[in-house]
């Protein structure tokens, strides 16, 4: 990370000293802006005042929970049935009776098949599953497994569940995920119809779940629902060293719906959202014992933030990125609504850096910040009211305009 002192000189400095420094790059790009003095906000809604609010009751992830299993399926019991049944040409219901099941690389379902462990949690791969291919049917899905996969050969691309290509509508249910901290965990480069519900996944180098197609204008016809997911240990053997292009427990990065998740334990942030995510909806989300509750970066646009809990072992509740001219002079943030929030964060609830546009922060209590419950650096058209400020530390504000809310 790089950060600019006062006489003009290029520091670089450690996601872990973030509480020496203010205003990182997600991405990795050096903010080499020179500190200035207070700037006057350009916004007209800017109440200041704290106002009493209820508390903020959060919505908890559920657990994997039991189905039933399709009647007329293809059983298997080794992992050499599952590999054929997984070549037969058909797109089929497939039960893995209670087991073991490995392979010298992933299992790849590229027909469509729907695959279920005949009891919940009992049928263990020690392989990863792709699906999709250039081309095939939609609707691969899977449900009640286990993974625990600690070799990267027995990956695709290092991830255990890579959803790529024709794997539109695809669905992963009532499933476990484990990294042991070697290999990622579900990658989604088929944003199209895809499904995640009743998901704990752990222990992994760079991503928990990441929802992205790595397309600035992409653009979903059905767009993703992520509901109840549980992401933990997210981290690098040396924290934070990915330089914010990995480390996050859930990363979004086109449009669609989050509700019920926690992040805990990221390296980096707990939710990245980016790319072409214009239009989601995130909410009922706890993020704790990360430097970063929610990291807001290029491009997230429309998107409300509804119901967050973070905290308290977080630097930083929500970050905006600014307006780099080296990434098009464009602000991350534009038009984006954070509502109904708690933020209980070491440094600043949420900050807004320079060129964040007509983002909203309302209706959020703010406690035990010792900088600055709210950061707007040069905004642009930004409102916040309705906040409770009265939690905050002798020492801070309730809104600063200077740059990092120094």
């Amino acid at each position: 990370m790089v950060f600019t002192r006062n006489d003009g000189r290029v520091l670089h400095v450690s996601l872990a000293l973030m509480a020496l420094g203010v205003a990182t790059s997600q991405s990795g790009c050096g903010d080499t802006r020179p500190s200035a003095a207070k700037d006057e906000p350009t916004a007209t809604n800017h109440q200041v005042a704290s106002v009493p609010l209820p508390p903020t009751v959060v919505r908890k992830p559920a657990a994997p929970r039991t189905y039933r299993v399709p009647q007329h399926a293809v059983r298997v019991s080794s992992s050499a049935q599952l590999r054929s049944a997984l070549s037969d040409h058909r797109s089929d219901a497939v039960v893995l009776a209670d087991g073991t099941y490995d392979n010298g690389s992933s299992f790849s379902d590229r027909e469509g098949d729907r695959l279920y462990a005949a009891h919940l949690g009992r049928a263990v791969l020690r392989a990863g599953v792709v699906l999709g291919a250039n081309a095939g049917p939609s609707g691969a899905a899977l449900r009640g497994i286990r993974f625990d996969v600690d070799d990267p050969a027995k990956t695709f691309q290092g991830s255990i569940v890579h959803v790529w290509g024709s794997a539109t509508h695809a669905a992963v249910r009532d499933t476990w995920l484990d990294g042991n901290g070697v290999v990622d965990g579900l990658i989604v480069r088929q944003p199209e119809g895809f499904v995640a519900q009743r998901v704990v996944a752990r222990a992994f180098p760079g991503y928990g779940v990441l929802v992205d197609p790595n397309e600035d204008h992409y653009r979903a016809r059905t767009p993703y629902v992520l509901e109840d997911l549980a992401i933990s240990q997210v981290m690098r053997p040396v924290p934070g060293s990915s330089n914010g292009t990995a480390e996050s427990c859930l990363w979004l990065g086109s449009t669609g719906t989050v509700k019920r998740a926690s992040a805990a334990s990221c390296g980096v942030s707990g939710i990245w959202t980016g790319t072409a995510n214009t239009g989601s909806h995130v909410e009922d989300v706890t993020v704790d014992r990360t430097p970063v509750g929610i990291y807001i970066e290029h491009f997230t646009t429309g998107t409300t933030f509804r119901r967050l809990r973070i905290g308290p072992n977080v630097d930083r509740g929500v970050n905006a990125e600014w307006a780099n001219p080296t990434n098009s002079g464009k602000p991350a943030s534009v038009d984006n609504v954070i509502e109904s929030c708690y933020f209980h964060t070491r440094l600043i609830g949420v900050y807004l850096d320079e060129g964040t546009t007509r983002t909203v922060v309302r209706r959020c209590t703010f406690v035990g910040q010792d900088r600055a419950a709210i950061g707007d650096y040069k905004g642009i058209d930004n409102q916040y009211y309705g906040n409770n400020f009265s939690g905050i530390a002798p020492s801070a504000v309730s809104v600063s305009y200077d740059h990092g809310a120094q």
